[in-house]
């Protein structure tokens, strides 16, 4: 797989699509370049990092982001 650009990019001329124009769909589409007008396909590659667990405290709602860690008011209940 080539290198993945953090910008979409028309390949022919270097036009830098603006962000709320870009193709943010993991679909592949083709698309006019508005600069020089000709068409390229551009699909937007995501990648899966991981889980971010939060607990809540069922005496102060506070959420811990480590979700094994207890609140800053220490009566954390490990409710199910």
């Amino acid at each position: 797989m080539d290198e993945l650009s953090l910008d979409q990019v028309c390949p022919y001329c270097d036009y830098v699509v603006l962000d709320s124009q870009s193709n943010w769909s993991e679909d592949e589409e083709d698309v006019t370049c508005s600069n020089c007008d000709r068409e390229y396909t551009v699909k937007a590659v995501y990648r899966f990092e991981g889980f971010q667990i939060e607990k809540q405290c069922d005496k102060c709602g506070e959420f811990t982001e480590d979700g094994h860690k207890l609140c800053d008011c220490g009566e954390f209940s490990e409710s199910y």
